[in-house]
């Protein structure tokens, strides 16, 4: 279970870095990794959204169903122009999709082209191929480039200590301090295992809002139930700007 957690946490990273990205060499405002079904399997989205973007994200769930639909009947790609922006649907193997957000007008063909780059690299990816040379063979240079770009900046979250490595192992001893405080050392480490398993990551591989949502479940899930609502709100109202403040402040 420990290995498959691992291989699902390296996985959800390795999708969310290729995001990003095409986030950093495209006009992209916001990038999505999703299955049919709506599923959110990755996303790239800045922090500086704004009310054009928030409409388009809105308009993807009205058109995932047909779109859907038409990518079953064998359709590769989608283009919806609306006034205030663009959504491109691109298929993704079978059951999912690369979604590109315009907010603005943009030189959509020099776009496409890297769009299709993305969507090759995100099938390899998401279909957990190998990166011997006969899986690469099939594929243009271009795309082996980024394969093993990837591969580098993987092998470097993985085996480097890096400051977000640092950072995420100090807020994991945090929050699990935390949990003994309240209820007992011998139940911070079952409570934890619960709480990634819910979010599908681990410690090493945890984003500033992931580790926001973890000790909300905690205290939801866990503390709320058995040690009532008093002690719930306190931890929510101590932990939660304390571990935000943490995150900010860590350099």
């Amino acid at each position: 279970m420990k290995e498959d957690m691992e291989d699902a946490s390296l996985l959800k990273f390795a999708l969310f870095s290729q995001l990003k990205r095409m986030y950093e060499i495209s006009d992209v405002d916001v990038i999505l990794f999703a299955g049919v079904d709506g599923k959110i399997y990755a996303s790239y989205i800045p922090d500086d959204v704004g009310s054009r973007l928030f409409k388009l994200t809105n308009l993807i769930s009205t058109n995932l169903l047909h779109v859907s639909q038409q990518l079953e009947m064998g359709l590769v790609q989608s283009v919806i122009e609306y006034n205030f922006g663009t959504v491109i649907f691109s298929s993704v193997g079978k059951g999912s999709l690369l979604i590109s957000l315009f907010a603005h007008k943009v030189d959509l063909s020099e776009n496409m082209a890297k769009i299709e780059l993305m969507r090759e690299v995100m099938q390899h990816i998401f279909e957990q191929r190998s990166m011997k040379p006969d899986q690469l063979s099939q594929y243009s240079t271009e795309v082996v480039s980024e394969l093993r770009d990837l591969q580098k900046r993987v092998f470097n979250e993985m085996y480097t200590q890096s400051s977000e490595y640092k950072k995420n192992m100090e807020i994991l001893d945090d929050v699990k301090d935390k949990i003994k405080n309240v209820m007992g050392r011998g139940e911070a480490d079952q409570v934890l295992a619960m709480a990634f398993n819910e979010i599908a990551s681990s410690p090493k591989w945890m984003t500033e809002s992931e580790w926001i949502l973890l000790v909300e479940l905690i205290i939801q899930d866990q503390i709320r139930p058995l040690h009532g609502d008093y002690i719930a709100d306190i931890c929510e109202y101590e932990w939660i700007p304390d571990i935000k403040h943490k995150l900010e402040s860590f350099i």
